[in-house]
């Protein structure tokens, strides 16, 4: 016998009939949804408007307007303005600057908007304590734009051939002013100027003078005045004694530090 039939005796016994699966006559098929919008096939289609939009243009006023407002932008806030490619070479221009110096008391030739004031108030650790600021610089433009940008700066629109004797501090820089000419001056050569420059700086500090100089060591057309760190170091050892050249910031430019 069979295992399955002795299994059928034994729950016949104990009167559990075995109930029989009930039988699937046909497949249940499931209900398909369809989307609201798709019940109907005589739906019209959706308007599409054809017709040209009016074109704005602005008037002559108007767009003087929005040009003053790119100008201003520019004006204020470009590097390139100021003699830099872009804020990353100008901001390591003062950091390599102020890297010498032993207090917080600057006197910056030649310094555009005062944009080093700015970098000594946000970048540590120049920002750790408060800063002597003091800016001068031919282009009155810049000395306008620097003081509506910066509360509270003390910028001089002046020659700095022409500044005051009581105008001085203990560390006088210039981040790389002496690299680009803007005046009018077409007889004094560059290196003459350079010279009479670092020796106003000289008479205005009472500690010392550092200034960032394009190098003539690299022969590059970049439409700098490029400045010979061996002549111009010699020349400032005989004039003021106590000086040294750091070519090691970078291969086309060099710090003169001249100590009072």
């Amino acid at each position: 016998m069979k295992i399955r039939e002795k299994l059928n005796q034994l729950k016949t016994s104990l009167g559990l009939e075995p109930k029989p699966l009930p039988e699937v006559t046909k497949p249940v098929k499931k209900e398909e949804v369809v989307p609201p919008d798709l019940l109907s096939k005589n739906m019209p289609e959706p308007e599409i408007i054809t017709e040209p939009m009016d074109e704005i243009i602005p008037s002559d006023q108007e767009k003087d307007d929005m040009q003053a407002e790119v100008d201003e932008g520019y004006l204020q806030y470009s590097s390139e303005v100021v003699g830099f490619e872009n804020r990353e070479l100008q901001w390591n221009a003062y950091r390599t600057v102020l890297s010498y110096i032993d207090s917080n008391d600057v006197l910056d030739f030649g310094c555009g908007r005062g944009d080093m004031y700015a970098f000594c108030q946000t970048e540590a650790p120049f920002n750790e304590q408060e800063f002597n600021y003091t800016g001068v610089d031919l282009n009155e433009q810049m000395i306008d734009l620097g003081k509506d940008i910066h509360e509270g700066i003390n910028l001089i629109s002046s020659d700095w051939f022409d500044l005051p004797e009581e105008e001085s501090a203990e560390w006088v820089v210039n981040a790389g002013s002496c690299n680009l000419r803007y005046d009018a001056d077409t007889v004094t050569s560059d290196e003459e100027y350079t010279r009479n420059t670092i020796t106003a700086m000289y008479d205005h500090c009472t500690k010392g003078v550092i200034l960032l100089l394009a190098s003539s060591l690299i022969d590059v057309e970049d439409g700098l005045v490029n400045h010979n760190p061996g002549s111009i170091f010699n020349w400032a050892q005989q004039e003021f004694g106590n000086v040294a050249l750091d070519h090691s910031v970078g291969d086309d430019v060099f710090c003169l530090i001249i100590y009072k």
